[in-house]
Formats: structure tokens, C-alpha cells, sequence
């Protein structure tokens, strides 16, 4: 039961603490996303999501839906990935299962030592959950300025597409002047190519 509590009582206030900084980080720190990529994000994800649980597969909902908006990101013309966003992601990613299975097995032992146990790591979720908020405050972002971000410094890949200039379009009928049509002198005598 204490599991159960304590893991509800963490998602909310994890929740609270950065939603809105998820929300930022996802449709304009990733990628700048407009309507027409963020339908196209959610639909993508929800398919998977719900594929997959048809097929009965696990999978991260976090992931899914973060793949599709750089997917989303990537489809649309002109558009960029912030990939030292996305790779900060990644390292989160990875480094979040063995933090978590650390955290819940010194949790374990220590409510394994009876109540006082419990009790001291009740004590530990509340004053931990304290300083990140107290941290978290430093810089507030809620509904009046989740897009009040500024743009992160561009990466490599962003900055090796930016100087990539595609060549220059020219028109037929310059082509025409530019490239004068040669006159036939051939002689009407020799039989053509074509003839034989």
C-alpha cells in the first residue's frame, strides 16, 4: 500500500513540479512544432500506443510520443531537430531505469526495517519533493509563458543544414538565351542516324 501511495503522491507531484517544462521542451525546445505537426505528432503516437497494446507489446509512452514530434519536426519543410535537446533526452532516458531501481531498493530495505523505516523514508519523499520545488522556482514556467522560451544555441546538425544553400533555380526561358540552339549542318547527302 505505502508503494502505491508514495508512487501516486510522486507522478502528481512530478506532474505539478514539470509539466509545463515538459510541455515547453516538447512543442518548442525539440522542435518549433506548429498545428498541423502537433496533430500529426499525437495521431502518430496514438497509433503506436494503440497498436501496440492491441498487440500486446510494452511500451514508453514517453518515447513514443517524443519520437513523433521529432518525426513530426523532421517532415515538415524546413524544419529542424534541436538534437542536443533530443540527446539530453536520451541521456535522461538512460540514466532514469537504474536511478529509479536504486531509489526503490534502499526504499525497500529501509521500510524493511519496520516503522520508523517507513516513517524516515516518508520523511525523505517529503523533503526531497520540497527542494526540487524550491529549486524548480528559480525560473517559473506555467500556462502565461510556456512559449517565453528562447531558442538553445544551434547544434552541429542544425547549423551544418543552415549553411547548406540549395542551387540557385533558373528559369527555362533563361536557359533558352543562355544556350544558343545549334543550326543543322549536316549535310543532305549523308543519311541520318536515325535512317539507318
Amino acid at each position: 500500500m505505502w508503494v502505491i501511495l508514495s508512487a501516486g503522491i510522486a507522478i502528481a507531484l512530478g506532474t505539478y513540479l514539470g509539466g509545463w517544462r515538459i510541455i515547453r521542451t516538447m512543442g518548442k525546445g525539440l522542435t518549433d512544432l506548429q498545428p498541423q505537426q502537433g496533430f500529426a505528432a499525437q495521431t502518430s503516437a496514438a497509433t503506436v500506443i494503440l497498436a501496440s497494446s492491441h498487440l500486446g507489446f510494452s511500451l514508453s509512452t514517453t518515447h513514443s510520443v517524443s519520437g513523433a514530434v521529432m518525426g513530426a519536426g523532421l517532415g515538415r519543410k524546413g524544419g529542424v531537430v534541436r538534437w542536443s535537446t533530443a540527446t539530453r533526452m536520451f541521456v535522461a532516458w538512460g540514466l532514469t531505469l537504474p536511478a529509479a531501481a536504486l531509489v526503490a531498493a534502499v526504499a525497500e530495505w529501509v521500510c524493511g526495517l519496520g516503522d520508523w523505516g517507513t516513517a524516515l523514508v516518508a520523511v525523505f519523499l517529503v523533503v526531497s519533493s520540497a527542494a526540487i520545488w524550491k529549486i524548480s522556482r528559480r525560473e517559473v514556467v506555467d500556462h502565461t509563458n510556456v512559449n517565453d522560451h528562447e531558442p538553445e544555441e544551434p547544434g552541429v546538425v542544425t547549423t551544418a543544414m543552415a549553411a547548406v544553400t540549395p542551387p540557385p533555380t533558373v528559369a527555362a526561358e533563361e536557359l533558352g538565351v543562355t544556350i544558343p540552339a545549334q543550326a543543322d549542318t549536316r549535310d543532305s547527302k549523308t543519311p541520318s542516324a536515325t535512317a539507318v
